[in-house]
């Protein structure tokens, strides 16, 4: 066992980076963005961090979070790391308390990320809320590339959405013939009204699709998973798991697969969509 962690980290190192921000955009959703130059340089689309809270004596575990962006230097050699996530527990929270100038220990990166098959050019991404965040790093390196890629993204409301998105900065920064937005929220406020996966069928029929990569809430994935399936579409998700160590040793955030239980942190937390026992 510990052969495998080692060598799933082959990768990751520990850095005290520097705290660049660290902001609520809106309601409970914040982004801190962090100096780590070393992990910033390596690491891929839906990888993620274990960040030490620092606080030892009441949040001995680090948290796990994806990265959303990397961030160049004045240079544009790769800097800092952006961090979306929503506060939801006393670890989250006491993130927030943590300002511009402090300094945090990071692990990373960790874990498998996106595999886009090589035949694959026409993607579509599908983030449900602060799920959008793996997803992120996902668009923007494959709308570089010149592929199609389709974001159907859901949030509760407008403000959330635009947070989340920025739909306006993507509408002038990519080809419309490139990217295309389909946007839903809760109330109605922006696009669709209701859950993205509302709109994934008229999506799908109206898309010739060759990869789906998808993060939310696990339900919010199933369906998409049954969809892909349906269609014969390559699917991947990524799993929100609870991560102790983040190194494959706790077996702390096992997954139900066709190839028995498998660890989120090294394993995944990208899986195939077909090997997930939902």
């Amino acid at each position: 066992m510990f052969s495998e962690c080692c060598e799933n980290m082959s990768s990751a190192v520990v850095v005290d980076a520097f705290v660049c921000s660290n902001v609520r955009l809106t309601g409970d959703l914040w982004q801190l963005v962090a100096n780590a130059p070393d992990i910033a340089r390596t690491v891929q689309p839906g990888q993620f961090v274990h960040i030490s809270l620092g606080d030892t004596s009441r949040h001995v575990l680090r948290r796990p979070l994806s990265v959303h962006a990397v961030l160049g230097s004045v240079t544009g050699e790769p800097d800092s790391l952006s961090f979306l996530y929503q506060v939801v527990g006393e670890g989250t929270s006491y993130l927030t308390t943590i300002r511009e100038g402090a300094t945090l220990s990071l692990l990373g990166p960790l874990g498998q990320g996106w595999r886009v098959p090589q035949e694959a050019h026409k993607l579509l991404l599908v983030g449900g809320g602060v799920g959008w965040a793996p997803l992120a790093m996902l668009a923007e390196e494959y709308l570089q590339r010149g592929y199609v890629v389709h974001l159907l993204v859901g949030a509760r409301n407008a403000d959330y959405l635009n947070a989340l998105v920025n739909p306006h900065v993507l509408a002038d920064t990519y080809s419309p013939e490139r990217c295309f937005l389909h946007l839903a929220t809760d109330d109605g406020s922006l696009g669709f009204n209701g859950f993205n996966t509302g709109l994934l069928d008229d999506v799908l029929s109206a898309n010739s699709i060759d990869y789906i990569a998808t993060c939310g809430p696990e339900p919010m994935q199933k369906v998409v998973a049954a969809q892909a399936a349906k269609r014969k579409i390559p699917c991947e998700v990524s799993l929100e798991r609870r991560m102790g160590c983040g190194i494959g040793a706790c077996l702390s955030c096992a997954v139900k697969t066709t190839g028995g239980i498998k660890r989120s942190c090294v394993d995944g937390p990208v899986f195939d969509a077909t090997e997930v026992l939902w």
